[in-house]
């Protein structure tokens, strides 16, 4: 009787730091790179973006993950835009704060996404100072992608994602963008 239970014991042991050693990590950080397309008829509002993504994630429970992404970008205003000096690339930052669903929590993990999104493009008027009302967008956005974990707790991302920039006394505005990232969790 004392070798089973020892041996129940043993086996439970190894069983549970086995199943430890390969449970789902809940938060993660990510770096990514990407391209957005801005879709809008003002001159002030930049045509595309390239930002450089630095993500943070965090696995809340039955699939769900929430996500804080923040992006450093060039932008390019377009020709006649009222910059210091006219036209050309501008840097933009912002964020997007949001929730994933993830379909399958295995190797390969598709997933869709809604998020709030903000754009903040750091322009300098003719005088040299900073408007700061018309140099911000913000609303709400989806998207969808695919997470490959390349090991344990390394994965690649490729992700889309549509926002709607919301403007009460403007021009509607639209973005269409995605990225690759690379992630680590822990």
């Amino acid at each position: 009787m004392r070798t089973a239970l020892k041996l129940a014991l043993t086996f439970s042991l190894i069983t549970a730091s086995a199943a430890h050693a390969t449970s789902f990590a809940n938060r993660g950080l990510g770096l990514g790179l990407g391209f957005m397309r801005i879709f809008s008829d003002d001159s002030t509002v930049p045509d595309f973006a390239v930002p450089l993504w630095l993500e943070g994630s965090y696995y809340a429970e039955s699939g769900f993950d929430v996500y804080v992404r923040i992006p450093l970008a060039l932008a390019n205003v377009k020709i006649g835009a009222p910059t210091a000096s006219g036209a050309g690339l501008v840097v933009a930052t912002g964020g997007q704060f949001g929730v994933r669903y993830l379909f399958l929590e295995e190797t390969v993990r598709p997933f869709v996404s809604v998020h709030l999104s903000g754009i903040y493009v750091l322009r300098p008027t003719q005088a040299g100072s900073v408007d700061i009302g018309s140099n911000l967008l913000a609303g709400p956005g989806v998207g969808a992608g695919v997470e490959y974990f390349v090991g344990d707790s390394v994965s690649l991302q490729l992700r889309g994602f549509v926002d709607w920039f919301i403007s009460l006394n403007g021009p509607q505005r639209f973005s269409l963008g995605g990225t690759l990232t690379a992630a680590t969790y822990f």
